[in-house]
Parts: structure tokens; C-alpha cells; sequence
């Protein structure tokens, strides 16, 4: 059974973190959403993690704070 408020991502894929005017790319999204977690609480509700492949999403905030870094369940 899945929880549909997991979002479910490849913690592998490259990634750009993107804050206050600033980018930031990881090479893995675990990385990115690694560093958006350091980020101060006012940069984080603005901040967007890019996924660097082509036709990759582009996660708000509130969806980051969702990722769950793993394999889809079946």
C-alpha cells in the first residue's frame, strides 16, 4: 500500500537547488534536498529543487518536504 502523500523520486538524478536568487546544483537529489534542509526556514518556503534530466520536475517546497528518496512501491 502507498501513502499518497509521498512523493516518490530518484535520489540519483542530478539536481539544482534554487533559493533567493541562488542555484545550487547537486549531483543527486538527495544532495539537493539535503541542502534545502539547511537552508534558513524563510529561504526553504521559497526555495525549488530542479531535476536535472531531460523532462525532469520541479519541486515547490511543500513538495520537497514530501519527497520520500526510494523506490516506488508496487
Amino acid at each position: 500500500m502507498t501513502d499518497p502523500d509521498k512523493i516518490y523520486a530518484d535520489a540519483g538524478e542530478p539536481a539544482t537547488l534554487h533559493y533567493s536568487g541562488r542555484s545550487v546544483p547537486s549531483p543527486t537529489l538527495q544532495e539537493a534536498v539535503l541542502e534545502w534542509m539547511r537552508l534558513a526556514a524563510e529561504d526553504r518556503e521559497r526555495a525549488t529543487i530542479q531535476v536535472n534530466v531531460p523532462g525532469g520536475p520541479t519541486y515547490t517546497a511543500k513538495e520537497i518536504n514530501r519527497l520520500h528518496i526510494a523506490s516506488k512501491p508496487k
